[in-house]
């Protein structure tokens, strides 16, 4: 009798355990994929900024995790040298049949460590392009240009949206069949909106908001991507029209202090709540009657969708693939970005016409159900099997 074949090795690579999209999408593979058929490890760079780290909570859930100490975000060409070095290094000992690269950082420095430690599958999980934070048209080029440069070096480039596998071959970024579109998941399970009224009441006396106020929320990192102060502008905006609104903005980052000098200096710190960090985010949705967000460019913006499975309407900017998240009209409404005068006009349009903000809410809802975890994970399980085939390596059966 013919023995099954090993477990595929799997692994994830995050450029920093930070609290983040990539890091909890490298969390639910390495979680919820059979582990009878993939052995999956997690090598990490090391945690950066104020939004906290996952670490220890993938290391509680069981997952294996490498640190990689010298591998960090944004180019720092002595520390990236070290970083290849690290990663060769973890390649030769693991010896992975399949490398899923997260970001920008690290799709461009497996290239390097993978002359000397050949691995048969390279995969990159694009969340937005190196060129969307560029200042000037000259900085995007170059950006761009890079991109393609490390593209070519991949078997399938799965990105989080129609939005971005476009904008990606615009630019000239690897080729048509090279792309796979795969939107991210929901977390079902956390976001839902069980006792939504119960929980309503209990976190609106715990903040110190009215129980009858119409409350905005918005979660996200407090940096230039999410233009937290184009949502403060908003805010003041609405205000001065519905006095009985109310904002609460979820996160911390580099512009946190910038936002909070803004809203003392409108003198709002009793209608604008700041409450940083936080990790009751699905309690603190089921408080609020819409989620809004400012964002410049998204690749999808995932969290949208966690608001919609609690069953709040959305307000989101027409940005990258916001549009495949919030469907305009349907379940939210689409604003131009950076202009928080429209903005404003649709929050106060949802705000006034409780038909309508039902109506968005119960198809946000529904909308929402689409992304669970587990069609994510069993995507990608299919992408893995057929680009393993593709190179003679056998999978065991599930």
């Amino acid at each position: 009798m013919r023995d099954s074949p090993a477990p595929i090795r799997v692994l994830q690579l995050v450029p920093t355990h930070s609290l983040g999209g990539a890091m909890f999408l490298a969390m639910v593979l390495a979680e919820r994929l059979d582990s009878t058929r993939y052995q999956v490890m997690l090598a990490v760079g090391q945690h950066s900024g104020p939004e906290g780290s996952l670490l220890e909570e993938a290391r509680q859930q069981g997952i294996e995790v490498a640190v990689l100490p010298s591998l960090c975000r944004g180019p720092q060409p002595w520390k990236d040298i070290r970083a290849v070095l690290e990663l060769r290094g973890l390649l030769h000992r693991f010896r992975p049949h399949i490398i899923h690269t997260h970001g920008s950082k690290t799709k461009q420095l497996l290239p390097w460590a993978t002359r000397m430690a050949p691995v048969p599958v390279k995969i990159a999980h694009i969340h937005g392009w190196e060129w969307d934070p560029a200042g000037t048209a000259l900085t995007r080029r170059l950006f761009a240009a890079v991109s393609r440069m490390s593209a070519a070096s991949y078997d399938r480039l799965l990105i989080d949206s129609e939005a971005l596998r476009r904008e990606g071959l615009q630019r000239g970024v690897g080729r048509a069949e090279q792309y796979e579109v795969i939107w991210p998941p929901v977390d079902l399970e956390a976001f839902n909106p069980t006792d939504r009224d119960h929980v309503r009441q209990t976190v609106r006396r715990q903040l110190g908001l009215p129980l009858d106020a119409f409350v905005v929320i918005s979660v996200m990192r407090l940096a230039p991507q999410k233009a937290p102060l184009d949502l403060i502008k908003t805010a003041e905006i609405v205000l001065s029209k519905r006095q009985d609104a109310r904002f609460v903005v979820v996160g911390s980052g580099s512009l946190e202090q910038k936002v909070r000098h803004q809203v003392e200096a409108q003198g709002r710190g009793k209608h604008v709540l700041l409450l940083g960090m936080r990790r009751d985010v699905p309690r603190l949705l089921k408080a609020a009657d819409l989620f809004a967000l400012a964002s410049l460019w998204e690749s999808l913006g995932i969290v949208y969708l966690e608001a919609s499975a609690v069953g709040l309407p959305c307000v989101g900017t027409n940005v990258g693939g916001v549009a495949e998240a919030i469907e305009d009209g349907v379940t939210g409404i689409l604003v131009p970005a950076s202009q928080p005068e429209a903005m404003a006009e649709a929050i106060l349009r949802i705000a006034n016409d409780s038909p309508l903000a039902e109506r968005l809410a119960r198809a946000a809802q529904q909308k929402a159900k689409s992304f669970g975890s587990q069609r994510f994970v069993e995507q990608v399980d299919n992408l893995y099997g057929r680009l393993l085939a593709q190179n003679g390596i056998e999978a065991a059966c599930s």
